[in-house]
């Protein structure tokens, strides 16, 4: 069970980002060399990129699971023939805004941020179907045949606000326009984990070899608090502790850009790389 002071904790995590970030910036002399930067910046988030993975192995698991079920009645239960057909999708958006710190001034390369981000993040199964055959032995000790048909849908979806502390090396940083590479790492509150959700549908029907048909249906909407309440009660009425390692939203920033120069003060910024998934985006700077 995760107790009370854990989540506290976990929610002040993103607070002490901020403050960190803050601090590492206040300790480089304010001197005429070095540059600030502050930001906006607006994109698209997604893990299409993975689409055939994932509909693999989301196919294997919808097998294995009703075929699972099955056994819990019949122990002998052999799949004679399979098949399942899944269609995967993801999207979202993300902005946010961000102030670095050059210490190497105008013409300088590196660079330190911090920036507040929100990201919508969707991840939905638009239909699961699965067709499976299957035989086992009856409680006269003679071979049954059953089938199982059955279709599926669900919704993952949280839009965190998070904190984020980076780093970014710009390259040729006196070019009119020039590449960049950032690298940062970021938290969520575990409040923005409790409000996000899962929506689900599936149905199927069970066809025994006496010709009679057994109906399956099960739907509705819960939050991820919802569901980290109903496993800790599970886990203390068995006596044991919460399998949930932690309560918080981690991100890992890892992206390449492409940054112009507009005028002496102003930016324009394009960059695509991974974000919790792939994130592509565009902003724009002013610097000062």
């Amino acid at each position: 069970m995760i107790e009370e002071g854990s989540v506290k904790r976990n929610r002040f995590f993103p607070v002490l980002i901020l403050m960190s970030g803050f601090l590492i910036l206040s300790s480089f002399p304010l001197g005429a060399k070095g540059k600030f930067e502050l930001g906006a910046h607006y994109g698209s988030w997604g893990i299409n990129i993975l689409k055939g993975a994932i509909e693999s192995g989301v196919g294997s698991a919808i097998r294995d699971q009703m075929i699972d079920n099955l056994k819990k009645d019949h122990p002998d239960v052999v799949a004679n023939s399979n098949q399942t057909s899944v269609n995967f999708d993801s999207g979202g958006y993300n902005f946010g805004f961000d102030l670095r710190w050059y210490p190497g001034g105008e013409n300088g390369s590196f660079s330190l941020g911090v920036s507040v981000e929100k990201t919508k993040m969707r991840v939905s199964i638009d239909r699961a179907s699965a067709q499976i055959q299957v035989s086992y032995t009856g409680d006269d000790g003679k071979p049954r045949a059953e089938g199982f048909n059955g279709t599926g849908t669900g919704e993952f979806l949280i839009k965190p606000l998070s904190f984020h502390l980076s780093v970014r090396w710009d390259v040729f940083p006196t070019a009119r326009v020039h590449p960049f590479i950032t690298f940062g790492v970021g938290l969520s509150p575990g409040s923005y984990l409790d409000d996000g959700t899962l929506t689900y549908a599936v149905q199927g029907d069970l066809f025994k070899k006496d010709g009679t048909i057994e109906h399956h249906a099960d739907s509705g909407t819960k939050t991820l608090g919802q569901l980290k309440k109903e496993e800790e009660d599970d886990a203390r009425a068995k006596g044991k502790n919460s399998d949930i390692p932690f309560w918080f939203i981690p991100f890992v920033q890892l992206n390449l850009g492409l940054k112009g120069k507009i005028t002496d003060n102003i930016h324009l910024l394009v960059d695509a790389g991974i974000w919790d998934g792939l994130l592509i985006r565009g902003g724009i700077a002013y610097r000062f």
